[in-house]
């Protein structure tokens, strides 16, 4: 017997458990079954109304009941809600998955729901489709060798979701070797109103904030990034004002681009545990958009992971975005899975 409990707030046991399920999927995966920003939810909360968590707890014989499956969703208005779902391995193939799904669509808010997909596991996209929902978004993972001598796992790229970005790996599925990256370089007119250097903690929030806002504008995850998410990000462990890049508008004191980078200790996937990078985000306020300050801050972060003698480095970037696409395919980058984003039709 099971049932589902629905909260906007999670007591901390129900916390610890949900961290500890997603741990367990991810051993047997070899994919993260939930996204940064919701274990973030999951550990501090966030301001009501905005989030909702779905429990699917299992009761099995005079044992108490036990969590066999959890599912989250993000609501901001006027967009559908962002939700994950995620299933113990030893409670699979039991209708958890489905219910959690039925679930996530009555609770929904008015705009309805969409569901991720990470790394476009068999089970997820068979869920996805016995319920008739269709792909609405692609999220691509490219990786880049830093270092000669480090072994490449397997591109999980068949069927992968991605009309216009084919995987750009070498032939036969190598990875191409580590190669030189180029000296950032900005145009004279770009240099001399601009310095690039690291963050500022309990200086730089405001303006970054802002150029986050700016930069993101049409991408409601990212755009919509509050004072609370940055300093609960800053809270994290990877968390390194040094490998935090800033552009600064040398009159003005504003931030026109940044390179956010992050380093995993757990190796991400692309390592035994020896740890590697992430071009965590790249953004580019719109008036300085089309200057070359998007590449040039990507090689800042690029060079410092590099130097910190990292053998990878890995990020996410939306399908649609062909530019940024194409810029990191220029730079050497390679696509290594895909995570699917499905809504009703």
């Amino acid at each position: 017997m099971s049932f589902v409990h629905i909260t906007g707030q999670l007591e901390t046991d129900e916390a610890e458990a949900v961290i500890a399920l997603a741990e367990a999927a991810q051993e047997h995966d070899g994919v993260a079954p939930l996204a940064e920003q919701t274990l973030l939810r999951v550990r501090h909360g966030a301001e009501t109304g905005t989030t909702r968590f779905h429990l699917i707890f299992e009761e099995t014989g005079s044992r108490p009941a036990s969590l066999a499956g959890f599912a989250f969703a993000e609501r901001t208005p006027g967009e559908p809600d962002a939700a994950e779902v995620v299933v113990l391995p030893k409670r699979r193939r039991r209708g958890h998955g489905s219910t959690l799904l039925r679930s996530l669509a009555e609770d929904a808010g008015p705009d309805g729901v969409r569901v991720w997909a990470h790394g476009r596991l068999e089970g997820a996209v068979a869920l996805a489709r016995s319920f008739g929902w269709e792909q609405v978004r692609g999220l691509l993972k490219m990786r880049l060798r830093l270092r000669d001598g480090t072994e490449a796992p397997a591109a999980r790229t068949t069927g992968a979701a991605t009309a216009g970005a084919a995987p750009s790996t070498g032939p036969s599925g190598q990875v191409p070797p580590a190669q030189g990256l180029p000296e950032p370089v900005l145009s004279d007119e770009v240099a001399e109103r601009l310095a690039i250097r690291t963050f500022q903690v309990g200086t730089d929030e405001p303006a970054w904030l802002k150029a986050n806002a700016a930069a993101f504008a049409d991408h409601p995850e990212q755009g919509g990034v509050t004072l609370d998410d940055l300093r609960q990000r800053q809270a994290e462990e990877w968390f390194d004002p040094e490998g935090f890049f800033v552009a600064e508008e040398t009159a003005t004191g504003a931030i026109a681009g940044f390179h956010w980078t992050k380093t995993h200790a757990d190796g991400a996937g692309l390592t035994d545990g020896e740890p590697v990078g992430e071009v965590y985000v790249v953004g580019v306020d719109p008036a300085w958009q089309g200057t070359g300050l998007g590449r040039a801050l990507t090689l800042v972060g690029l060079r410092h992971l590099r130097d910190r003698g990292l053998p990878w480095v890995l990020l996410y970037v939306d399908e649609e975005n062909q530019a940024a696409v194409r810029l990191y395919e220029s730079l050497g980058f390679t696509l290594w899975d895909a995570d699917v984003m499905y809504a009703a039709p």
